[in-house]
């Protein structure tokens, strides 16, 4: 997962997003700007002022997605160290086109551009990444269930793997991060009826070869560049 005290260049602007751990098993994102790039306040407008401060709140709000953009990235067949990377250009993205998206439109913006820097990825590795063989569990810490809970890590993404991108995307948001069909339909930007088709359709695919796998049965990738 994306590690607490990393800090980020955001892009051109003196903005630094650095994550930290405010309570056990969550991350927070905090915005903070060097001393040498802030504008003195007293020589701003109010205007200025007003809209810097407004500017801050929606950069906040992108921030508060990036676990999250994270975490959907690793689920639509990415590593973790690439989907750290997604979630972090995402950001970039949305924060140099702020003016351009709509206020409350930021998150539905974001999973646009991780579904689409996600197949980027795909094309550039060009290659279908196969099970890996069994892990070792570490000394001393609880061997079976380790290897339990590697086992069904593998089994879950080898199944999404069936899955094309337009099925998984809807699967993973709904089933995995419980996300409702409406808000999905607005991530999406799907009318609720294509988002509960293709929900119905991801549940069929997804059961069909989660059963091939646990028979010992190859499955065939479903996602498309």
């Amino acid at each position: 997962m994306i590690k607490p005290g990393t800090s980020w260049i955001a892009w051109d602007e003196p903005l630094v997003i650095t994550t930290t751990d405010d309570a056990p098993g969550s991350t927070a994102f905090r915005l903070a700007r060097p001393l040498g790039g802030l504008v003195d306040a007293q020589a701003r407008s109010p205007c200025e002022s007003t809209a810097d401060v407004a500017r801050e709140a929606r950069l906040e709000e992108l921030a508060s997605h990036l676990e999250f953009l994270w975490r959907f990235a690793c689920r639509m067949g990415v590593g973790e160290a690439a989907a750290e990377d997604i979630a972090q250009e995402a950001f970039v993205v949305a924060a140099s086109r702020l003016d351009a998206i709509l206020p409350g439109k930021e998150r539905s913006y974001l999973v646009s551009v991780v579904v689409h820097m996600v197949r980027r990825e795909r094309a550039r590795r060009a290659r279908h990444e196969e099970l890996k063989g069994e892990p070792s569990a570490p000394a001393g810490e609880q061997p079976d269930s380790r290897l339990d809970e590697a086992r069904a890590r593998r089994l879950l993404d080898a199944s999404l793997e069936a899955l094309d991108d337009e099925l998984r995307a809807v699967f993973v948001l709904h089933e995995i991060e419980e996300e409702t069909m409406a808000d999905i339909a607005l991530l999406l930007d799907l009318r609720p009826g294509t988002v509960a088709s293709r929900l119905r359709r991801a549940r069929e695919a997804w059961k069909r070869a989660t059963e091939r796998l646990k028979r010992g049965m190859p499955v065939s990738g479903g996602r498309r560049p």
